[in-house]
């Protein structure tokens, strides 16, 4: 009854109900263990679904990586393959690419299946969307001097 008292004094003697009955559930739900439970567990919730948007960006930026990548090996192919030799040198650098593209792939796949994992950890055992929404294109093989080079088929 004295946080009642107070209240009156504090407002001057005015006594608003609905703000008095507020400031005692608020007191009240912080007070509750299962409360305090209910916020510590939306906060893990939150947390978890913030761990997958962060392994879908990351997806995402790895494929795009590969993306940009895979144009820029088919545009040096396509003029390695206009030419009567090509130079050593110009082989060296687009298989120097090919292997970047194959470990760019590499950690795509790997993100991938930690997001699988992490989906299934949280219930959920389908993963068709990852692989649709995700989807890691084939892998490049090296151009050797003795093949003749020619663009890599579109995925």
């Amino acid at each position: 009854m004295g946080d009642s008292g107070d209240y009156l004094e504090q407002t001057g003697g005015a006594f608003d109900l609905d703000s008095l009955k507020k400031k005692h559930r608020r007191r009240e739900a912080a007070a509750k263990p299962r409360n305090a439970l209910a916020a510590i567990e939306r906060e893990i919730l939150e947390e978890v679904a913030a761990q997958s948007g962060r392994y879908g960006d990351r997806l995402d930026a790895l494929l795009g990586a590969m993306q940009t990548l895979r144009h820029t090996i088919e545009h040096d192919i396509i003029h390695l393959s206009h030419r009567s030799e090509p130079a050593a040198s110009v082989l060296e650098e687009v298989n120097a690419r090919i292997a970047e593209y194959n470990q760019l792939r590499r950690q795509a796949q790997q993100v991938q299946h930690y997001l699988i994992i992490h989906r299934e950890a949280m219930g959920f055992w389908h993963h068709d969307d990852v692989f649709r929404l995700y989807p890691i294109p084939a892998s490049l093989t090296p151009l050797s001097a003795r093949q003749s080079p020619e663009p890599p088929a579109r995925a």
